[in-house]
């Protein structure tokens, strides 16, 4: 059942190559959209929304992400500002702000969501951000009726950095694009050499370093990569494959086009995301879905992702990660194990769950404004 009243969606994060934060905008509205509910979007990216029946209301180019520091201080200030006449002339029934960025003093009642706090784990890599996540999010939250989070693992980090009422805090698991993300009916791989996966950012927090140092441990197989990062991590990331001699293994780009994507993880022996903290870990999910094996870390939200689908590693244990390449390399039977598990745990999720699951939080905060 929709929500009295039209819904308002802060999608400012919306930018020219939308990454997750754009992406989770662009799903949650599209899949709130089909549950019935009427929706008002505030995006400089109207091209972007899969919700034909919504009205968009533009907000400035200056805001996107693309845009460095000076665009994520003008989108701040865009929200207290530009965002606030709006959502007074619109007087939508509540406000989903799709990232950590809401109004202070709303004049609606509004629901914020968290995907993770990355750099309070690792603030040296996070200079600029420490204001930001110290004193700006925390108040964003303090004004907000619910908090959405993307797991377990990020609840317990905003009940621990910013102590916010638990019964404020609500999980909501996020979903793949199930027309996108499905296996293929003929032989995986037929005619390619055999080869492990990275899908992701090249951030210290990603465990690239170890990932590559164990993956000269396995005798066989090409190690994958699709990601790029800041120069400094990536330079370095370079320099160990070359020490290590992996260069003629390694099949590195920057990026991937998203059907090219697909065709990676339908075909790749294995997903291989060892993180040593991730605030969901999409790349995992979206790789079972595919029916591809994963090997990822026992830590943060990994193992609500994949549960008992996928082989589990401590991220800090190079010798555990290797022995676990080597074995679903040469162990067909593990492989066809997990490609099922994994296409069984897969089927929990989907847009539409995680729409129906902040539909029902929406639900709650109209109700009790």
């Amino acid at each position: 059942m929709s929500l009295p009243g039209r819904i308002g969606v802060n999608a400012a994060i919306l930018g020219e190559q939308p990454t997750g934060l754009g992406l989770y905008a662009v799903n949650i509205i599209s899949a709130l959209e089909k549950l019935g509910e009427r929706l008002i979007v505030y995006t400089s990216r109207p091209d972007m929304i899969r919700a034909p029946g919504a009205e968009v209301r533009a907000t400035p180019a200056a805001v996107r992400p693309e845009r460095g520091a000076l665009g994520h201080l003008s989108r701040l200030l865009w929200t207290q500002t530009g965002l606030r006449r709006a959502v007074r002339r619109d007087r939508p029934a509540a406000l989903l702000n799709a990232m950590p960025e809401g109004l202070l003093w709303p004049p609606v009642p509004q629901a914020t969501v968290v995907h993770d706090l990355l750099p309070l784990h690792y603030p040296p890599e996070y200079p600029r951000q420490q204001s930001y996540f110290r004193y700006y999010v925390p108040a964003v939250l303090r004004h907000s009726r619910a908090v959405i989070v993307s797991s377990e693992s990020t609840r317990q980090d905003i009940l621990s950095f910013y102590r916010v009422p638990p019964e404020k805090v609500r999980v909501v698991l996020l979903g793949y694009d199930t027309g996108r993300f499905f296996p293929e009916t003929h032989d995986r791989g037929a005619g390619r050499e055999p080869y492990a996966l990275f899908v992701g950012n090249v951030m210290p927090h990603k465990n690239l370093l170890r990932l590559v140092e164990a993956f000269a441990k396995s005798a066989e197989g090409t190690l994958v990569i699709r990601g790029s990062g800041h120069p400094a991590h990536v330079a370095a990331l370079r320099e160990r494959i070359a020490a290590l001699g992996l260069g003629p293994r390694v099949d590195w780009q920057p990026y991937e086009s998203e059907d090219g994507l697909v065709g990676l993880y339908r075909a790749a022996r294995m997903l291989l995301l060892p993180s040593l903290y991730e605030g969901f870990g999409l790349p995992a999910l979206e790789a079972m879905a595919c029916g591809t094996p994963v090997v990822t870390s026992r830590t943060s939200s990994l193992p609500e992702v994949v549960g008992d689908a996928a082989l589990l590693v401590d991220p800090l244990d190079t010798g555990a990660l290797a022995a676990a390449i080597t074995r679903l390399f040469a162990d067909e039977g593990l492989a066809r194990e997990l490609r099922e598990r994994g296409l069984a745990r897969a089927r929990l999720f989907s847009w539409e769950k995680t729409a129906r699951a902040v539909q029902a939080v929406l639900a709650e905060v109209v109700a009790r404004g």
